[in-house]
């Protein structure tokens, strides 16, 4: 997604628009305007690509970007209002050199389909983007789904369609979390990420045109298309021709590893886990619970639930609730962490622990039967509080037996 914006090209371009457009009503013959797609990058909101609409004016010095989901890490309280769902993004506007070489310098491949559109498109379009770019207009609230760098474009350019743009839909209907773990396939720890914060909306069926939330999908979807024009019924593609501005040199890197095996979420959740086995089996050999130990885990395990649980009850993003590992992760275990500390609570702690081991197991029996897709690297985490529920148990049992 974008990350910078040009005020300066925004206000040349409204300025070129209204005096050359009220002076040359027919502009629109001599203006060219194109889809660019940028291809990802390495940063964890450059995975998803970038998509910019190019307007090539009659002037030389009219070759404008214009590209949505312009954010600004430092506005006030940016990430609070990203997990809440509230963040605000804007379009951008920028030289097509400069757009271009911000992404080269970063390796990202740019590639450009001009777009098969009449006089009176091109004119609507350059309207509704100027009309969008205007400060009252700029901004708009951000959705990573359905209203992205990528939708935004689709939609104003099918605005501006005189007639219906005919998408060909490939064969199969895969999930929004199929497409983003493709984008995030080298990422590990930013895939469990997604996985422990997104919930079932993201695992049903998605149309096609909904899998054109990333850009690769759009750039695919409009060099296949065609418009059905009214009221002739006249056919004609959405693409006239296809240019590679800047080579990917990422091509065909998709499908390879690049990560150490030795430290993703699965990896060092098993090596947790031996750990947390060795001291459980010396806990029982010497009959005595380890508090500090509880305190410790379930304070984690709760401080995630906290966040869960504000991504159900309090975000507004549509694929938060309902979320599946809130009953593995929940704030109940923050009470635990403290209660473990108070004695004359014990049987408390203990009905808890007895409670939460027969939940945990029967949530991994029905692991598969679930309407959400979990994590698998989930797995070695969950049976973590298992075996400290159950040890819990256990010593108090043998506690009571002496």
């Amino acid at each position: 997604m974008g990350y910078n914006m040009n005020i300066k090209y925004a206000f040349l371009f409204c300025l070129f628009y209204f005096v050359y457009f009220s002076a040359y009503p027919s502009v629109g013959d001599s203006i060219k305007v194109s889809l660019l797609t940028c291809s990802p990058g390495e940063r964890s909101f450059e995975l998803f690509g970038h998509t910019g609409i190019r307007v090539q004016g009659p002037e030389k010095d009219m070759d404008i970007v214009f590209h949505y989901g312009v954010f600004n890490f430092n506005a006030p309280h940016f990430i609070y209002r990203f997990t809440k769902g509230e963040t605000d993004y804007s379009i951008g506007t920028t030289s097509f050199r400069n757009f271009v070489l911000s992404y080269a310098v970063r390796n990202s491949g740019v590639m450009e389909q001009e777009l098969n559109l009449t006089t009176e498109e091109k004119e609507d379009l350059l309207q509704a983007l100027v009309v969008n770019n205007l400060p009252q207009n700029r901004i708009y609230r951000y959705n990573f789904l359905f209203d992205n760098c990528a939708t935004r474009p689709r939609d104003i350019v099918e605005k501006c369609i005189r007639g219906k743009i005919d998408y060909i839909a490939p064969e199969g209907h895969p999930t929004f979390r199929d497409m983003i773990h493709k984008c995030t396939f080298n990422f590990p720890w930013l895939t469990f990420g997604i996985d422990l914060a997104l919930g079932a909306p993201l695992d049903r069926q998605i149309s096609y045109r909904e899998e054109m939330f990333l850009p690769s999908v759009l750039m695919e979807a409009f060099g296949n298309a065609q418009v059905i024009s009214t009221p002739q019924d006249s056919v004609r593609p959405l693409v006239t021709e296809s240019y590679i501005v800047v080579p990917d040199s990422h091509k065909g890197e998709d499908n390879s590893v690049s990560y150490n095996p030795y430290t993703t979420p699965m990896a060092c959740g098993i090596y947790f886990l031996v750990v947390i086995l060795i001291l459980s089996a010396l806990e029982i050999w010497k009959k005595q619970h380890f508090r500090w130990l509880d305190c410790i885990i379930f304070s984690f395990y709760g401080i995630v639930g906290c966040v869960i649980c504000f991504l159900v009850f309090i975000s507004e993003h549509p694929a938060t609730s309902p979320n599946y590992s809130i009953i593995w992760a929940n704030p109940l275990q923050l009470l635990i962490a403290v209660l473990v500390w108070v004695k004359y609570l014990k049987k408390v702690v203990s009905y808890y622990h007895f409670v939460n081991f027969a939940v945990l197991l029967l949530f991994l029996i029905v692991w598969h039967w679930l309407p959400q897709l979990l994590n698998i690297a989930f797995i070695p985490y969950i049976i973590i509080l298992i075996v400290r529920s159950l040890t819990y148990i256990g010593v108090d049992k043998r506690l009571r037996n002496i």
